[in-house]
């Protein structure tokens, strides 16, 4: 019995792989899985311009744009902070930070008008650094310190991530701590020595 479903699962199974070989080999689309490749994004701007041309021919899209882009670019607009251990902590962006900055101030500051801030880290700088394309994507901190976190950056606001750990008191990367490449993944800690990682 055992041997007849051995060959049961191994029939199964080679079945399966031929079946997703023959649909990855007939795609016809399989290229556009190479979102940077030459080809995909010919079609993406392709595709871009089509849309784009509809849009802007309907008589609000003006009104509506301008509407949009005042809105995101007041600077009357209100922070959400959430609490934090270590302060009143949350991730802005501006005209002057258009990648954004994780920064933290004290209650009593977050009461003024204009409240001090103490950035924790700052996107843009990091992104000229790395010459990279940097999209802050989260950062996964260790309890119950917070001080260890595993930043998630994305090259472009991709899916994929690149995780690194950061030492938010220090304000900088940990150099011999964890890092892992580019990957749609995500990350929790188990302790300051083990994290359990789900990648593709």
């Amino acid at each position: 019995m055992a041997t007849l479903i051995s060959i049961a699962r191994f029939i199964s199974t080679t079945l399966l792989q031929k079946r997703t070989n023959a649909a990855l080999t007939d795609d016809p689309f399989r290229w556009l899985e190479a979102i940077e490749g030459p080809s995909a994004l010919t079609w993406a701007r392709a595709e871009n311009e089509k849309t784009l041309g509809v849009l802007q021919s309907d008589p609000r899209y003006r009104q509506f744009y301008e509407q949009a882009l005042s809105m995101l670019q007041s600077k009357h607009r209100i922070a959400d902070i959430p609490l934090e251990e270590r302060g009143l902590e949350h991730f802005w962006q501006d005209e002057n930070q258009v990648r954004g900055v994780w920064r933290r101030t004290t209650r009593e500051s977050a009461r003024n008008q204009d409240p001090k801030w103490e950035s924790i880290l700052d996107v843009d700088p990091l992104a000229v650094a790395e010459n990279r394309n940097w999209v802050f994507r989260g950062a996964s901190c260790l309890p119950p310190e917070q001080r260890l976190c595993q930043i998630s950056l994305s090259n472009g606001g991709k899916d994929a991530v690149s995780i690194q750990e950061f030492d938010r008191t220090a304000k900088t990367f940990v150099a011999s701590g964890f890092y892992l490449p580019e990957g749609k993944q995500d990350v929790s800690w188990v302790d300051g020595d083990t994290l359990l990682v789900v990648r593709d």
